[in-house]
């Protein structure tokens, strides 16, 4: 077993010579096989365990079995107690649970050391057969990862006959989990039931599920290079993705584009299903000129006019109807919106630009003007010809990405919309020969009134 632990760790360049490593000892057969294996070849080894206080005395049992393997061998032991089933989060399983926790304090108590884990042959292809069953990709059939960050698994090319011969040969005992005994579990069925079938077939199951995993993780990374290489010319400076790249690319390149531009995000992949991907994909073709896709853990997915943006949902931004009255000259709404507002002179002369209006003044209620952020049944008409309409239909006119349209500000009174940021002046409000006022909106978020 020896020699096996030692090519697994050359073959994919797992330690370094006298590299010091932390041990994820549970104290079981694999663990404790581990333990002894690093020992022996060389490395300066410290073992961690965490008693996840789910089964009692048992458990106890468990940690005190750690205790005195560490304490026999000179191993210095971190050994912690957390009740996982009281840790759960909302809605998570206390195997999730476990797991998230296990992980985390091992990172922790690693302080940058590689951690070792004792996932072994029968692991990975007990693995491959649970994902298989519920259905996966490729990269759920390449199994375990031999290498996964600063996590190794020297053993996952050893079988557990193996493991088993060389505790004896050590003379070394283990603790045994009741509950891998129990059928309650998927993991279980598949151990007693569907691997003993196979390897009736194939009494090399175990490294035929290995060489399965050894290709298709070649194939993966190859179509993560097209799919990085892909988001990058998809980039744009604003941190959105043009759409039109990631379209014409095969399907295999385009998803896992989409889960680099996750990653990228920081967004936590684990919930990402394939479900999601699906949703996101179709996204990018719908056929509307902006659409959403609510992604686990408060992520949002949007496609704006050829542009795909991914971000942490937030809350509506709502800002509170400001009254205005002439002259008026100040940052509101946090600083983002400058107005200023004054009366032109009977004979001054009104230089249009884009953001810049000019209003009749018997055409407004000064005792109800406001700035504020659009309102449904918000209507503005542009044009005598063209009608009025929704203020929503005009920002989807104007290309308005949704997520903007919150932010725009809208000048009106008790009888409806004056003027929109962006957009343009109610055509019932324009000059008819007496006083007036003029409206410039200055910069993107901002509002001039002048």
């Amino acid at each position: 077993m020896l020699e096996a632990v030692k090519r697994t760790i050359a073959a994919y360049d797992m330690l370094l010579p006298g590299e010091p490593v932390l041990v994820a000892l549970s104290g079981g057969a694999d663990s404790t096989a581990l333990l002894h294996a690093l020992t022996a070849l060389g490395y300066p080894v410290r073992a961690f365990h965490l008693n996840h206080c789910l089964r009692g005395a048992e458990a106890d049992r468990d940690e005190a079995f750690c205790r005195a393997l560490c304490t026999r061998l000179h191993i210095p032991l971190t050994a912690e107690r957390i009740d996982v089933a009281a840790a759960c989060a909302k809605g998570e399983s206390t195997e999730a649970a476990a797991r998230r926790i296990r992980y985390a304090r091992l990172h922790a108590a690693a302080q940058g050391a590689k951690i070792a884990t004792a996932h072994t042959a029968e692991d990975n292809l007990e693995t491959v057969l649970f994902h298989l069953v519920r259905g996966t990709g490729p990269k759920g059939l390449a199994g375990i990862p031999p290498v996964r960050d600063r996590i190794i698994r020297p053993l996952i090319e050893v079988e557990r006959a193996q493991i088993e011969r060389y505790l004896a040969a050590i003379g070394q005992d283990y603790v045994t989990d009741s509950t891998n005994a129990a059928d309650v579990y998927t993991r279980n069925r598949i151990r007693h039931t569907v691997v003993p079938a196979l390897r009736r077939i194939n009494p090399a199951v175990c490294g035929a599920a290995a060489r399965l995993g050894t290709l298709l993780r070649q194939d993966e990374e190859f179509l993560l290079q097209q799919a990085r290489a892909l988001l990058t010319d998809a980039a744009r400076a604003d941190g959105a993705f043009d759409t039109a790249p990631l379209v014409q690319a095969h399907p295999a390149v385009r998803t896992r584009a989409l889960r680099c531009m996750a990653a990228q995000a920081g967004m936590p992949l684990r919930d990402l299903s394939a479900q999601h991907i699906a949703a996101w994909d179709a996204l990018l073709t719908a056929q509307t000129p902006s659409a959403v896709c609510t992604l686990p853990h408060g992520w949002q997915v949007r496609r704006e006019y050829g542009a795909v943006r991914l971000t942490q949902a937030e809350a509506p931004c709502v800002r509170p109807g400001i009254p205005l009255t002439v002259p008026f000259d100040r940052m509101i709404w946090d600083g983002t919106l400058r107005l200023q507002v004054r009366y032109l002179e009977k004979d001054e002369v009104f230089y249009k630009t884009f953001n810049t209006f000019c209003v009749d003044c018997g055409t407004i209620d000064f005792a109800s003007l406001c700035v504020r952020t659009r309102r449904t049944g918000d209507r503005i008409c542009l044009s005598e010809k063209g009608g009025s309409r929704t203020l929503k239909k005009r920002m989807i006119d104007c290309k308005i990405p949704r997520v903007q349209r919150d932010q725009l500000a809208v000048i009106a009174d008790k009888n409806g919309v004056i003027a929109v940021q962006d957009i343009g002046v109610d055509c019932a409000r324009l000059p008819q020969g007496g006083a007036r006022i003029q409206i410039q909106i200055e910069g993107y978020g901002t509002w001039h009134m002048i």
